[in-house]
């Protein structure tokens, strides 16, 4: 959306040089079809920045007054002025979108963690046994911090990180294993089923999202594409009942 914002900023730019003198009464004026192409810009900016910084934000306002203002306003003709100070607009509403876009967004009131702070507890409470879960705990922390400032791209990742550390603790060096394996071809074939949606469609999702070049345009997840959390906490359950009985 910036790259398109910038863009109309060039072309309302552009049509400056393009103004003619139109005499001591009225100044320079824009010719007609110009001025069209001006309000098209206009409002296909506005639009724009609606979109990306909410309804009546100070940046459509200001643009709304830049494009009624000179003579007669966009209906007469917009004045050299006007087309100036919208173009400066424009470019303005880009730094504060990326400006937006790089500070993280605050976390819902009350957001449901990701990983179950029981989960946690209970991984905590085994240091000290065969295995060492201390990575894992942090793991699932991180997860739950990640979700809570709906960085879906990291919780997709951090995912992906569990399933690749955990498989030792079920008896299997893969999670692909572990998918496949666990629990024998016909006992706890719903656990499989839990495992096999991690391991097939979250293990797609999260390479997607590591190992893609960038592209002319992007689509990042949203939280109903990176919510595999029922199955996570299936596998952590299992995991911890595992890890119990050594």
């Amino acid at each position: 959306m910036t790259e398109e914002l910038t863009s109309i900023a060039n072309d309302m730019s552009a049509l400056l040089p393009i103004f003619k003198d139109g005499g001591r009464m009225s100044g320079l004026i824009l010719p007609t079809e110009h001025a069209a192409t001006f309000k098209a810009l206009a409002i296909e900016a506005q639009s724009i920045i609606d979109q990306e910084l909410g309804m009546a934000n100070q940046f459509s306002l200001g643009l709304i007054s830049a494009v009624n203002s000179g003579a007669g306003g966009i209906l007469g003709g917009p004045s050299y002025a006007s087309v100036e100070e919208a173009s400066k607009i424009v470019l303005a509403s880009v730094r504060a979108i990326n400006r937006k876009r790089v500070q993280p967004p605050k976390p819902a009131p009350e957001a449901k963690p990701y990983v179950d702070l029981s989960r946690i507890a209970a991984l905590q409470s085994m240091s000290g046994g065969t295995w060492d879960f201390s990575r894992l705990v942090e793991l699932c922390r991180e997860l739950n911090v990640a979700h809570a400032h709906r960085c879906h791209m990291t919780t997709a990742m951090l995912l992906r990180t569990i399933l690749n550390h955990v498989p030792p603790v079920l008896g299997f060096n893969t999670f692909a294993e572990v998918a496949s394996n666990y629990g024998g071809p016909k006992s706890n074939r719903s656990f499989k089923g839990n495992m096999q949606r991690l391991e097939t469609s979250l293990r797609n999702i999260a390479d997607m999202h590591l190992h893609s070049p960038i592209r002319p345009r992007e689509d990042v997840p949203t939280a109903v594409q990176v919510d595999f959390a029922a199955d996570l906490d299936v596998l952590l359950g299992e995991i911890i009942r595992v890890a119990g009985e050594v």
